[in-house]
């Protein structure tokens, strides 16, 4: 039974393989380099920690606490990196029009700066700021103009989008929002803390990290 497994294993490192040395090719990367990691939990991150992004797929569960911690949930909570959740079988496309889940805290404020490569080319971006009056402090006297501003002595073409959730959830109104405005990507914030035994999420990120049908960019 090991033997049959690690054939599988290696059958299948084997077709991971030939699609990244073909990708590799065909858009003439000049310098790339394959890893095969024995023990992913740790040894991903350790190279994730001298990466400028990690690009991943996005778990496919339910995100209830009690979930035992994947690759994904560790590498949000504690790489420090920027990370971009591809949806389950998601397809690569130019990033043209962006969404940004804005709310002022450090961690929004990380993501953003984060996403500012992607965010200077791109043709359009929506700055989205849901019940700024329940952190006016925050905000300040005109939510969204800062970091509009920002974005737009960047080059980009920035719109904000206040709204008010009117008690509905708001991750679902935040990736129906980004369904709304046609977005390649959203970038927010991750919120959230690590124990022993459990990955604790905010109901937001959770969301997002669950059940997003585009790319997320996450930054904590």
């Amino acid at each position: 039974m090991i033997e049959e497994q690690n054939s599988q294993l290696e059958s299948i490192e084997a077709r991971h393989r030939a699609v990244f040395e073909d990708i590799v090719r065909r858009y003439g990367i000049s310098r790339s380099e394959w890893r095969s990691l024995s023990h992913w939990s740790s040894e991903v991150a350790v190279n994730a920690y001298y990466a400028d992004l990690v690009v991943i797929s996005r778990p496919e569960r339910t995100g209830q606490m009690s979930d035992p911690p994947g690759l994904a949930e560790s590498l949000v909570l504690s790489s420090g990196r920027p990370i971009i959740l591809f949806p389950p079988r998601g397809t690569a496309s130019r990033v043209r029009r962006i969404l940004i889940g804005w709310n002022a805290t450090r961690e929004a404020i990380r993501a953003v700066a984060d996403a500012v490569p992607l965010l200077a080319r791109a043709d359009a971006v929506e700055v989205l700021i849901v019940d700024h009056q329940r952190q006016r402090a925050r905000h300040g006297q005109e939510p969204g103009a800062e970091i509009a501003r920002r974005l737009a002595a960047l080059g980009a073409r920035v719109e904000v989008q206040p709204l008010s959730s009117g008690g509905q959830d708001l991750g679902h109104l935040l990736l129906s929002q980004a369904v709304a405005f046609r977005a390649d990507l959203l970038v927010m914030g991750a919120y959230g803390h690590s124990t022993l035994r459990e990955w604790l999420f905010g109901g937001v990120t959770r969301t997002a990290l669950y059940q997003a049908g585009l790319p997320v960019l996450m930054s904590r």
